[in-house]
């Protein structure tokens, strides 16, 4: 029973080592958890058989957990859970250079006080400076922010 215990620590210590390492760095809960329990079970080794076997098991349990994360590290098997997609889609900073402060355009919704609005054939979201702008009324670009189109009634 002794050594079924140890044996359970020792692997849930090793897993928990191995999900800081290589799935949640940075958050050391897992690393310090895995830690903790690799010494409990280096204690408990001495507390069940005495000094010389708990010697004995420390020193193999540390060159275990070593092997196994050195093995973790280097192997290949890691490659096959890892994602591969590269994202290179690329930001639109100036997705509003066609327009320009003053443009007249239609409301192809109701603003309150955002919405949708057409200009120069193109549909744009919008918000109106008013609270509330019918669909179809003409309006009028009154500012253009860096993620904002601000309009008024014309």
């Amino acid at each position: 029973m002794e050594i079924l215990i140890l044996c359970l620590l020792l692997f849930l210590g090793i897993i928990l080592i191995l999900i800081e390492i290589l799935f949640i760095p940075g958050t050391t809960v897992f690393g310090i958890l895995g830690l903790i329990s690799v010494f409990v079970s280096d204690y408990l080794s001495i507390s069940y058989f005495g000094v010389e076997i708990g010697i004995i098991y420390s020193i193999t349990s540390g060159i275990l957990c070593l092997l196994i994360i050195i093995y973790a590290l280097k192997s290949d098997t890691w490659n096959k859970v890892s994602l591969k997609n590269i994202h290179t889609h690329k930001v639109s900073k100036n997705q509003y250079s066609e327009l320009s402060i003053g443009d007249i355009g239609i409301s192809s919704s109701s603003l309150k006080p955002y919405g949708k609005g057409v200009f120069k054939d193109k549909s744009y979201e919008i918000k109106s400076l008013e609270n509330f702008i019918e669909e179809n009324k003409k309006i009028k670009i009154i500012n253009i922010l860096q993620d904002k189109i601000l309009v008024k009634k014309n």
